[in-house]
């Protein structure tokens, strides 16, 4: 299995990027500020705003690249993780499906069915009430939504291309969370989703494979498909093929 982290791995990468940027720009606005012969107020002003204008944007970029990284962490455990799985089963990770925002982490394919798996790292008190999430008290935007909308955009993309799978092997897709942060503590109510901690998620897995019990061909003909769409995907960004293994 290919670990995950080409989206993620290319908004760090831009986020890097942006940080440079920034710290170049405060550092030619100091040196306006300080190096210009005879202190002209002109060229002083132009570096203090220079300088404070990084300091502004350094702080959400900091923010956001944060976040990012504790992202693929969360991602690489759960990949870890499965690698423990046999054979028969296939992982992508990485799914875009040419989604007009992010990604799905990862897409389980095997004796489980076809199970869309988001990862979070949060830490601290998870509230869930159907859609409704919070951390610590304060409202978040919706993981089940986010992962039910990931399952219902696989399951028409495989569905469009294997028309003959709709109606049993297609006819649904779990959609999984899986939180990965050792501090977290779970209250969940009438939830959308599966939601797991990380030690929890190998189990929940096979419990799936006994409910399912999607044939090996057929794990593997969809996993061909989706694979091959990212790899299309991946080529036409100048990225590279994405390899998936069983």
């Amino acid at each position: 299995m290919r670990v995950g982290g080409r989206y993620l791995g290319g908004r760090e990468q831009r986020l890097w990027m942006a940080l440079a940027s920034l710290l170049g720009l405060a550092t030619a606005g100091i040196i306006v500020a300080v190096e210009t012969p005879g202190g002209r107020p002109l060229y002083l002003g132009a570096g203090m705003v220079a300088v404070l204008t990084a300091l502004r944007l350094g702080r959400p970029v900091t923010r956001r690249l944060r976040n990012v990284r504790k992202g693929r962490l969360g991602e690489r455990l759960v990949v870890d993780l499965l690698r423990g799985l046999p054979d028969d089963y296939w992982l992508v990770n990485d799914v875009t499906l040419g989604l007009a925002r992010g990604n799905i982490d990862h897409v389980l394919i095997g004796p489980c069915g076809v199970v869309v798996i988001e990862t979070k790292r949060f830490a601290g008190n998870i509230r869930c009430w159907g859609d409704d999430w919070s951390i610590n008290g304060y409202r978040r935007k919706s993981v089940s939504q986010q992962v039910n909308s990931g399952a219902c955009s696989v399951r028409y993309f495989l569905s469009e291309r294997h028309p003959d799978l709709a109606p049993t092997a297609l006819r649904w897709v779990e959609s999984l969370i899986v939180f990965t942060h050792p501090l977290c503590r779970l209250e969940v109510n009438h939830a959308r989703a599966t939601i797991v901690r990380y030690s929890q998620l190998f189990q929940v897995v096979l419990e799936l494979g006994k409910k399912h019990r999607m044939a090996p061909t057929t794990a593997a003909q969809l996993a061909q498909t989706l694979t091959t769409s990212q790899k299309r995907g991946a080529d036409e960004a100048g990225q590279g093929a994405l390899t998936v293994a069983s």
